[in-house]
């Protein structure tokens, strides 16, 4: 079953129209929410005057942040950082300066969302505009305002590897420059959105919304309500998407459960676009100041980089995670051992900043490639040939990078770099059409080489049970936004217990059917939640056995599984099912109490078990190979991707239907950040692409034919199924791919050097002219 092109089991719902998203749940009495934010990027509140809004015909109440806990804390990082982040936390409520716009001032409720609007529009609030911070690098000027009393920058941090000055001294070529990613972020089909309510009689508090890290949250929740995590459940329904951005522990993530508690009455409170925009986790917008350095026969010896990131206003749960993750992977795939980063986590008056698909990878990965290439071209090298000079070899793996990134060392585990390398090359020469420049069209071919880390996380934990009628429960404590875990966690237990797919129910992000979970992010899912579902469904293989053996009064060995039941060797008409074991040991079954022998091995405890695996400290890695190939108007600045192709060795493919499903929908996300997608502010901090008339997302126009590769050569020694996590891996190279092709088609290696690559900058590179 493992390895099967199986369809998505969950698809079926869903093409019916039968998914279940928080908006379509309902309940009776049940109040709509609506978040009052802040206009202004920086501001001082005198005064918030709720009288007006409190009168209003159907609102049920309104809430500021003096009405909120005392001693309430402001919402903690869930991941290590560099250093001390307490004194930029961001508050659940404003109460005294907001520091951008969307930033929550107050919450009404009323009896529906419409009434909670016009009752915000009366609550009368004093503003005091301060001056703004709308770029972080300007920000770390002495002179500039301060976002935080503590100052404009969370953390700095860096790594000095080999003897860096000593190589770009004796380096036969140099380059240097600076590349710029800019602010964006992910943009799933829903929004985010809650749904709280309050059982008195059973002290139970239910959230229906939670996503991405629920047990996470449900902790913290439980922390900042102070009640027991025995009173509060989460139950994830199905999701419109995520990509990193959703199911982090936002200010609303307190707000509408606590109101559920205080008004006993069910609080819904769904986000529109325009707060999307305004309010979930931004980003991507960093600087990159590098210099790369090669010898004369192209193998490079140094990098050496500046890096400052834009966090926005505050720290959220992320930390500084994502500029973290750029400065620990920058060397990339090759046999560098000479790097040295210096990085600054800044801050700014902008939405705070978060993970989006690949965080930091992407950044970095498109800084790095077009170095390489800018050092190739310099060389007089081929771009596929440079770097095939430098990949790390198969035999010096797992190799170990020096750095690390939340207090994880950056180690790749396993890989064949060459011979994906290689393989991807070929294919992608194979399948080339002949098409050659024309009129105002020209073309060129990127490349990018890359590893993406994944399955991060301390643990995950599953349970796999079978029933009294046969069929198999799997419960994970990973979460599904639409990747398709209800599928392969189900394929991982088929494997091991030989029944078909349709008699395996996958349950996922409810607190109350498991208590420990680690939750999806990170590509962990098929690595941790696949394994801790693998570990399970073995020991619950083992105690069936056991439990057949005595009940057949034969040996263990003599026993073999076959189509759901167990066997005798040589004589299958002596069996048992597995559905006969589950009644079998069923606590209180009449049968086992009269059988002390059966009782002794079977633990009373049903045909059950539960497995809590713990995490590998540097997760897996998967080596990536992108090639695209792109035609550029120079004379509009509009630039087609024509051809992709992208290659990934995953180790093995649960479901490769599936991972190529996430490689390709990947690319074109990647493509999004590359060619359209930009969160632009104004020099006062306002936001000015709020809707998708001004935020332009790809479409079915813009995405090429893209050829994904699943490679299944280097089994990850991590784990046993020896899967790697792929859900990063094809927006992780996009950028850089896709940079290299358009300066390679305009022959102008350094003018490429900042995100997106729109018809203006395209057009101002094809100004800079072709190198002589």
């Amino acid at each position: 079953m493992i390895g099967a092109r199986l369809v998505r089991v969950e698809d079926e719902r869903f093409l019916r129209g039968e998914g279940r998203f928080v908006a379509d749940i309902s309940l009776p009495f049940m109040t709509e929410a609506f978040v009052l934010r802040s206009p202004h990027a920086h501001a001082r509140i005198s005064r918030i005057d709720i009288g007006p809004a409190l009168a209003l015909d159907g609102v049920q109440a309104v809430v500021t942040a003096a009405d909120l806990p005392a001693r309430l804390p402001p919402i903690p990082c869930r991941i290590p950082t560099h250093g001390n982040m307490e004194p930029f936390l961001q508050p659940v409520l404003c109460r005294d300066v907001a520091r951008y716009v969307g930033e929550p001032v107050a919450v009404v409720v009323a009896s529906n969302r419409a009434m909670a609007e016009d009752g915000a529009e009366r609550i009368a609030i004093d503003w005091q505009p301060l001056p703004a911070v709308a770029d972080a690098i300007a920000g770390l000027k002495p002179d500039a305002p301060a976002v935080h009393d503590a100052g404009n920058v969370a953390s700095r941090w860096g790594f000095d590897l080999g003897n860096v000055e000593t190589a770009l001294s004796e380096a036969a070529v140099t380059v240097r420059q600076t590349f710029g990613i800019q602010r964006h972020t992910a943009m799933p089909l829903e929004t985010r959105g809650l749904l709280a309510v309050y059982d008195g009689a059973r002290r139970m508090l239910e959230v229906h919304g939670p996503t991405k890290v629920p047990h996470t949250n449900h902790a913290l929740l439980a922390r900042m309500l102070q009640v027991s995590t025995a009173e509060i459940r989460f139950i994830e329904p199905d999701v419109g998407g995520s990509f990193g951005a959703r199911g982090e522990f936002y200010p609303e993530d307190f707000l509408i459960p606590w109101l559920a508690l205080r008004l006993r009455k069910p609080v819904r409170w769904i986000e529109d676009r325009l707060e999307h925009f305004a309010a979930i986790n931004h980003s991507r917008e960093s600087r990159f100041e590098v210099t790369a350095a090669a010898d004369a026969e192209g193998r490079l010896t140094a990098f050496d980089v500046k890096l400052v990131a834009d966090l926005g206003a505050y720290i959220r749960t992320h930390g500084d995670v994502v500029p973290s993750h750029a400065a620990a992977s920058f060397p990339g795939p090759y046999r560098v051992r000479n790097y040295r980063v210096a990085a600054v986590a800044a801050l700014s008056n902008k939405t705070p900043s978060g993970t989006v698909r690949a965080p930091g990878m992407f950044e970095a990965n498109f800084a790095r490639e077009r170095a390489v290439d800018m050092l190739a071209d310099k060389l007089g090298i081929d771009p596929a040939e440079i770097r095939r000079r430098n990949l790390i070899r198969r035999e010096e793996m797992p190799w170990r990078v020096g750095t690390e990134s939340v207090r994880r060392p950056i180690i790749f585990d396993s890989g064949d770099f060459s011979f994906v390398f290689e393989r991807a090359v070929s294919e992608f020469d194979r399948t080339a059409l002949p098409r050659s420049a024309s009129g105002t069209i020209r073309r060129g071919r990127g490349i990018c080489a890359l590893v993406e880390p994944s399955a991060f996380g301390a643990f995950e934990s599953a349970r796999v049970e079978v029933d009294g009628e046969g069929f198999v429960h799997v419960v994970t404590g990973a979460t599904s936004q639409g990747q398709g875990h209800e599928t392969s966690l189900a394929q991982v237990a088929a494997a091991v217990l030989e029944v078909p797919i349709d008699r395996i129910r996958v349950r996922h992000g409810d607190t109350g059917l498991i208590r420990f979970g680690g939750g999806t992010y990170a590509s962990r899912a098929a690595v941790m939640a696949g394994n801790a579902v693998h570990a399970a469904a073995v020991a619950v293989k083992a105690k069936a056995l056991r439990t057949a053996a005595q009940k057949l009064e034969v040996a263990e060995e003599d026993v073999r599984l076959a189509d759901g039941r167990f066997e005798l060797a040589g004589t299958p008409e002596v069996n048992i099912t597995f559905a006969a074991i589950a009644r079998l040991l069923a606590p209180g079954n009449a049968e086992l109490l009269q059988s002390p022998t059966v009782a002794n091995i079977a633990d009373n405890d049903g045909l059950t078990a539960s497995c809590h695996i713990r995490g590998v400290p540097s997760g897996t890695s998967v080596f990536a190979v992108h090639l695209a190939e792109v035609a550029v108007d120079v004379e509009t600045g509009q630039v087609a991707v024509e051809r992709y192709l992208v290659a990934a060795d995953v180790g093995r493919a649960i479901n490769p239907r599936i991972v190529e499903g996430q490689l390709i929908g990947g690319v074109v996300q990647g493509l999004g950040g590359t060619l359209l997608e930009e969160i632009v502010y104004d020099a006062e901090g306002q936001l000015q692409t709020g809707t998708f008339a001004d935020y332009l997302l790809p479409s079915v126009h813009d995405a090429p034919a893209i050829t994904a590769m699943v490679i299944e050569h280097a089994l990850s020694p991590s784990n046993p199924l020896g899967v790697k996590g792929v859900g990063e891996v094809g927006t992780s190279g996009a950028a850089a791919a896709i940079g290299n092709a358009v300066a390679r088609a305009l022959g102008v290696p350094a003018a490429i050097n900042a995100l997106p690559l729109t018809p203006e900058r395209v057009i101002a590179a094809t100004c800079a002219g072709p190198v002589p």
